[in-house]
């Protein structure tokens, strides 16, 4: 944790790009999240796309009209059962190829 390159090459505030390295925000949020920085741009070092100065916050604008359009009616607990019918698959095994949902 301590002597890790990866952790200390993004603690303080030098490592900043703008709009963090200006933003009056960054002592608070300390530039965002650089695991959603990395996963969702490809570069840790970007600023947090969640942040709606980020100039990659439209990836993120995508995702949430994306998820609103996919909404579902109602949550499938996972269990046993649930997951091999997710999986598209029957008690014992056999694929199940009905594209239908399952109640």
């Amino acid at each position: 944790w301590k002597d890790s390159d990866a952790f200390n090459r993004f603690r303080g505030f030098d490592w900043m790009r703008e709009p963090c390295r200006s933003c009056p925000e960054h002592e608070k949020d300390f530039g965002g999240c650089r695991c959603q920085a990395y996963m969702l741009t490809g570069n840790a070092c970007n600023t947090d796309p969640v942040c709606s100065l980020s100039p990659h916050h439209d990836v993120v604008t995508a995702a949430i009209t994306t998820g609103a359009a996919d909404r579902v009616d109602e949550l499938v607990f996972r269990n046993p059962r649930n997951s091999k019918r997710l999986a598209g698959r029957s008690r014992d095994g056999e694929i199940i190829a009905t594209g239908r949902r399952w109640q």
